[in-house]
């Protein structure tokens, strides 16, 4: 071989042995800080994983109200969209629940792999879906709700409700979800965005509660596995004055595999405990203390697989601090309710006690999807 040729081949034998054996020079794998994700080579926020470079949705804000004042807001979705809540004054000791509704802006993309809430302090709890514009109401008279445009379970199976969002108790600032690579659900854009919305001012001085919530859209190629939302709560139960009382059920799932948890619960509560049911044996996946103020959404990657599982049971432990019994409600009354998403869709279900001691009733409704 002459030595023309024989040089022409050295590059091309160096290429090959070090993609063979890797580069003896080269870094040290990447390593990425708290609160970011190893994406495509680079560190990122994870809401971030699938945003473009360039902005594809422009005209993507839907807001209402006065201009906000307190909080400092990034730039909107490049890919996705922003709903602005109007802000609300409230006294001290306020309490509010109401309903908002928003149109949903146009978007190129219609899956949605993570969203993010921006809140002063006032925000108790929402809980964010999309529905169908109803046809004998007519479009919500944004930002105000027809009657029932926010209850989730009002046309069930017929009606499953996209849920983007759910808080939680009294966070501030921000909280995010964001769902592990290729995770995300369809979202149908010809739907109207609605909230039951609860505001608490816990100050001695009025406050002007702002809320903002981002949602982040990635493309249909990027989708490797479809998420859905499950809920189990305790609709009511009675917690004596000055007594410690546990309230919580044992439901029935449906294989696949959880992706997030996040419960919910007032101040009294002191436990909440998650446990999957294998065999009649128990084994705990999530246990989170006394209330607080810090964000309580759980993701988990990899996912907790519910292959052999035959059911799900949570319980809330409450210290009864008042002189009045605690009952299902806001206020100085309690709620145990636990939020999550499961994949598939077709493990999607809802499911409650009536009252606290009676059975769950988990009804599949991934069916009807």
């Amino acid at each position: 071989m002459d030595s023309s040729r024989l040089a022409a081949l050295v590059p091309t034998a160096f290429a090959v042995l070090t993609a063979c054996t890797g580069d003896p020079a080269s870094p040290e794998p990447l390593t990425c800080g708290v609160g970011q994700v190893l994406s495509q080579g680079a560190c990122v926020d994870p809401a971030h994983r699938y945003e473009p470079t360039e902005r594809v949705d422009h005209d993507n804000v839907a807001a209402y109200g006065d201009p906000l004042t307190q909080l400092k807001l990034p730039d909107p979705p490049k890919s996705g969209f922003r709903l602005v809540a109007p802000p609300l004054t409230l006294a001290p000791g306020e309490e509010v629940e109401t309903c908002l509704a928003w149109p949903i802006p146009a978007t190129k993309e219609h899956i949605i792999y993570a969203g993010r809430l921006y809140a002063t302090p006032g925000l108790h709890h929402s809980n964010v879906i999309a529905k169908p514009v109803d046809p004998a109401k007519g479009p919500n008279p944004y930002p105000a709700c027809n009657p029932g445009a926010a209850d989730p379970f009002s046309k069930l199976p017929a009606v499953i409700p996209d849920v983007l969002f759910a808080n939680s108790t009294q966070v501030v600032g921000e909280e995010t979800l964001a769902f592990p690579p290729g995770m995300g659900f369809h979202y149908d854009p010809t739907r109207e965005v609605a909230t039951t919305i609860h505001y608490l001012n816990t100050g001695a001085t009025p406050q002007t509660v702002e809320v903002v919530y981002d949602f982040f859209t990635m493309p249909e190629a990027s989708l490797e596995r479809e998420v859905a939302p499950f809920t189990l709560a305790v609709n009511d139960f009675l917690i004596p004055p000055h007594s410690i009382g546990k309230v919580g059920t044992d439901c029935q799932v449906y294989s696949g595999a959880v992706v997030s948890l996040m419960p919910h619960t007032h101040k009294l509560a002191q436990d909440f405990t998650v446990d999957l049911m294998r065999g009649g044996k128990e084994e705990r996946v999530l246990e989170v203390g006394n209330y607080g103020l810090e964000s309580d959404i759980h993701v988990y990657d990899p996912q907790i697989p519910l292959q052999g599982v035959d059911s799900m049971k949570f319980e809330c432990t409450f210290n009864n601090t008042t002189d009045h019994d605690v009952v299902y409600g806001i206020g100085e009354n309690e709620m145990c309710i636990l939020f999550g998403y499961v994949y598939p869709v077709q493990a999607q279900f809802v499911a409650y006690s009536g009252y606290q001691g009676e059975p769950c009733q988990s009804i599949q409704i991934g069916l009807f999807r």
